[in-house]
């Protein structure tokens, strides 16, 4: 077997059809603007991609998905279209990378065909997916296949596939297929109006017309470097026919002989930002390009590309090869996701690896994955954040749909902004991701020092959120006011009396909203009379906005030991997690009724210790060790969000062990093969979870909503001999080196 680098390659050492759609996921490629689940070129023959079937609104975190060997994915952020069902939803493509092979009348499969020397691995270096393979044909023919694709860095609408072919025994007849399938489903359900596929010698061609209205245009060529004796007598052929594009050729080969196969991807959409033309006149011309390149050339681009981004956010971690790779498999999906130059989308619940969250956006993006983008690229921070100004006409309708003014931002958004949660307790309580976005806001403001930021898109934003909260509140006959019907982070309890997490957001959303107004009252006075008249803003709602703030519970002091998660939560039933929780491999939720759950004192993941990691400076050593001692143990850590928040805190603790233990757990939720957890895509913001840990938990680093300075207080724990990162901090660039004497920080 190829000696591989292990803190570098996630490897797959063996074919089991079990894994087949866990590694699909883990092995996505991506540029930004496309990304392809790891799926086997050629497919399994016994399992349809264009299979039909009801999905239902149900709980995302406990749903059984439908059992598929393998799952195709081609998802260009942005292109959505409705679902009968589900509401908007990310559209599952043409798959652009069939390439199949028929070896003496018998197509190559991984399930059917007799296999040796299986190796597939995914080079986080450079986004490439390799694979080895020996096919065995009794003891007269024996070939080796070496497979590589990758998805174009540096030229975004270009995709690129090799295959060598080595005859190692005996003599082969190989036909080649290669082109774009549109033999898909989205969730089991047909987005396409209208298909035009074309074949010819030079290109196979495919267009899709989506019922979201969008045109997306594919164009793929084939080109074989065969024996020579071979070349004058195989002619490529052009093929369009039940669903598929694709060129063929058949060329025989003898022992010691090699078939290079190459093929050359371009994909454009009609939502494409800043460019003109038709897709498929783009589409040509992207292709037409890439085809007077080699391959060594395309890869050498594509490469220089990565590189440049791993030199902003590599951590390199001396002593425990385990979390190396973790932590660069975390990096290479948030790299991998990152809106291409694109402030109209953002980054999908599953990191555009799979549709088991229908490509929508949470909270996630502004609490897990931000603070990565904060100190590696300030850049795709900015369009993440824009994003919600891009939609806020969305969050307007959303309040008006509740019967309010103002902006509510959706619990699951699409591109437009609306709400697109079917699960009404998620849709009408979970109301805290409004004042998160206000929150990242801020933290991109104090990380970056881009206060131009909060005068173009972040005031407006805040305003009309403002305006949601002062309605959204009720009100006390001592003046006080209450968050009352809220589901905060923790989703096991869904309608609760003033959420401390929620509660404490939303007054420090107002509050930085009035420091904002008055700022540019002050700095920017035309320019804050302008945009107080295109809202329409009066002076009585921000001193409105002024009396909420105040008035709202905060539901803690100083001198607080236990905080309560929300002020009715001692009303909720004690329970025997044991007695319960009989397989912890499994979630607990699958252990109990959703009516129990919802009446019990059963976390899903961190809430108050949420709000404490958050603003870390508001609350006490004895806070923070009494709160966490409190929660955890009922905390089942049932959502991907919450053991990272947990080993961040042990960390900060001093619970080395403990922080090492959360460590192991944040690491195997996708890594781990036995957990299957990246069957239906990555769990994106644990990715931001694990680079989290070791930034802000293990490097000790102060968060920017803290600290204005670049300070470090390091929490080394023992697997650990040393770790070494760059970072990016309010525009000026450093080098980190961490080992349990201390640390160093060096300009870059």
């Amino acid at each position: 077997m190829r000696r591989l680098d292990a803190e570098w390659n996630l490897i797959e050492q063996s074919c089991d059809s079990e894994l087949g759609r866990h590694y699909e996921g883990l092995f996505t490629q991506g540029n930004g603007y496309i990304h392809v689940r790891g799926s086997y070129e050629e497919g399994l023959i016994d399992s349809r991609q264009d299979r039909e079937y009801d999905r239902k609104p149900a709980n995302v975190t406990l749903e059984q998905h439908e059992k598929e060997k393998t799952k195709w994915g081609t998802y260009i952020p942005g292109v959505v279209g409705k679902h009968p069902l589900l509401m908007t939803e990310m559209i599952n493509l043409p798959y652009i990378f069939e390439l199949k092979f028929m070896i003496n009348g018998q197509w190559l499969d991984m399930d059917e065909s007799n296999i040796a020397n299986y190796t597939r691995w995914l080079s986080l270096k450079d986004g490439v997916l390799y694979r080895e393979i020996e096919y065995v044909e009794g003891d007269a023919v024996r070939l080796a296949f070496r497979y590589s694709r990758f998805v174009s860095k540096s030229s975004k609408h270009i995709a690129i596939q090799r295959v060598e072919v080595k005859c190692l025994a005996g003599k082969a007849s190989i036909e080649t297929e290669a082109g774009i399938n549109s033999g898909v489903r989205t969730n089991g359900f047909e987005h396409y109006l209208e298909r035009k596929l074309e074949a010819d010698a030079d290109k196979a061609y495919a267009e899709i017309k989506t019922n979201g209205g969008n045109t997306v245009s594919m164009l793929s060529c084939l080109s074989m470097a065969a024996p020579d004796e071979e070349e004058e007598n195989c002619t490529f052929k052009g093929v369009a026919d039940a669903g598929r594009a694709y060129q063929k050729r058949t060329v025989n080969i003898a022992c010691g002989q090699t078939v290079v196969v190459e093929k050359r991807i371009a994909f454009t959409t009609d939502r494409d930002l800043n460019e003109t033309g038709t897709p498929a006149a783009r589409a040509k011309e992207y292709l037409e390009e890439a085809c007077e390149k080699s391959y060594e050339r395309l890869f050498m681009e594509h490469e220089a590309v990565w590189n440049r981004e791993w030199q902003a956010a590599d951590i390199k971690i001396e002593g425990n090869e385990t979390v190396q790779l973790a932590s660069r498999m975390s990096v290479y999906q948030l790299i991998r996701c990152k809106p291409a130059d694109d402030y109209r989308i953002a980054i999908c619940a599953k990191g555009y690896a799979g549709e088991a969250y229908f490509g929508r956006y949470f909270w996630d993006t502004e609490i897990s994955m931000l603070p990565f983008f904060l100190h590696t690229d300030a850049e795709a921070a900015k369009n993440l954040i824009r994003f919600r100004y891009e939609t806020l006409d969305g969050a307007r309708r959303n309040a008006a749909n509740y019967g309010y003014t103002g902006a509510r931002y959706a619990w699951e958004s699409s591109v437009g902004g609306d709400e697109e949660c079917a699960n009404w307790q998620y849709a009408d309580h979970e109301i805290h991701v409004t004042a998160d976005v206000v929150y990242a806001i801020m933290h991109y403001v104090k990380a970056t020092g881009d206060l131009g930021f909060l005068k173009d898109f972040g005031a407006e934003i805040m305003a009309e959120t403002a305006r949601y909260w002062c309605q959204r509140v009720d009100w006390s006959n001592d003046g006080s006011c209450h968050l009352l019907g809220v589901m905060g982070p923790d989703e096991y309890l869904p309608m609760t009396q003033d959420n401390t997490y929620t509660n404490n957001m939303v007054r420090y959303s107002l509050k930085e909203t009035l420091h904002t107004l008055e700022w540019m009252k002050e700095s920017y006075n035309e320019c804050y009379h302008a945009f107080v008249n295109k809202i329409s803003l009066e002076d009585s709602e921000i001193a409105e906005f002024a009396k909420v703030a105040e008035a709202l519970v905060k539901g803690y002091d100083e001198k607080s030991e236990v905080i309560l998660q929300s002020q009715d939560f001692l009303s909720y039933a004690d329970i025997d997690f044991d007695e319960i929780w009989t397989d912890r491999s499994k979630y607990f939720g699958q252990h109990i009724s959703q009516e129990k759950n919802y009446r019990s004192k059963a976390l899903k993941q961190a809430d108050l210790l949420e709000l404490i990691m958050l603003f870390r400076d508001s609350f006490s050593d004895r806070q923070l060790e009494v709160n966490y001692d409190y929660y955890e143990p009922i905390t089942t850590h049932d959502s991907s969000l919450s053991a990272a928040v947990h080993g961040i805190l042990c960390s900060w603790m001093g619970r080395d062990a403990s922080a090492a233990e959360f460590l192991e757990r944040v690491i195997s939720i996708d890594m781990a093969p036995e957990k299957k957890g990246a069957e239906a895509g990555i769990h994106i913001a644990n990715c931001g979870g694990i680079w989290q840990m070791l930034i802000y938990g293990f490097a000790g680093l102060k968060s920017a909503m803290s600290s204005e300075e670049l300070v470090l207080e390091p929490h080394l724990p023992q697997q650990i001999q040393s770790m070494e990162f760059p970072l990016t901090w309010r525009g000026n660039n450093y080098r980190i080196f961490i080992n349990h004497n201390g640390y160093t920080l060096r300009a870059r």
